[in-house]
């Protein structure tokens, strides 16, 4: 079981990166849960979803909190996936995207509550990607961005990795993980791993 927090300025890829992971999972026969405050891109989702079994692609299952379509909160969100996960042990992959989208301060407690109950929840053990994004750096760091709630997430087991653009190469973006780096480009079908640049 591998949970992960990914944090990144907007428009880097953390969906993009979230959502090859789902088609793995899918191929493989397994169920996903996506959940977001935000509307799914349609067009950049059957780009990475193509060509996989309408079979396997029924394992999707979208669910919305604070739109206006839904009216739910984040919290009744996770309430709903909690009592979901645990009756069908197929699920492989959850995958909070925007954990943060339209949240105030008060509420970050609450919603860190929520995953922390996540993290606990299934009969069968399951990954979690939740995304966020990262703030700018005021300090001395070398990074010009910082990760949201890192040390909350520390606290619940999650490996948090920062995306930010390469500083050499135009187009190509690092993960910063706790002991490593990778590069990846972003492409049609979704993202491309590369070796050392």
């Amino acid at each position: 079981m591998a949970n992960i927090h990914i944090s990144a300025p907007p428009g880097i890829g953390k969906t993009s990166l979230c959502l090859t992971y789902s088609r793995e999972i899918l191929i493989e026969g397994g169920r996903v849960f996506w959940i977001s405050n935000d509307e799914l891109n349609h067009e950049r989702f059957s780009q990475i979803m193509q060509d996989i079994p309408i079979s396997n692609a029924s394992k999707f299952h979208l669910l919305s909190f604070g739109n206006e379509n839904t009216k739910n909160d984040f919290d009744v969100t996770i309430e709903q996936l909690v009592r979901m996960v645990s009756s069908l042990e197929s699920t492989k992959l959850v995958v909070i995207d925007g954990w943060d989208s339209g949240m105030n301060s008060i509420e970050k407690k609450y919603r860190i509550e929520g995953i922390s109950k996540l993290t606990k929840a299934g009969k069968s053990p399951f990954d979690i990607y939740t995304t966020s994004l990262a703030y700018e750096n005021a300090g001395d760091s070398v990074e010009s961005y910082k990760i949201r709630a890192e040390k909350e997430f520390e606290k619940l087991g999650f490996e948090n990795w920062l995306i930010v653009p390469h500083d050499k190469n135009e187009g190509v973006k690092k993960i910063i993980k706790p002991k490593n780096q990778i590069n990846y480009i972003l492409k049609s079908e979704g993202v491309e791993f590369l070796g050392d640049i």
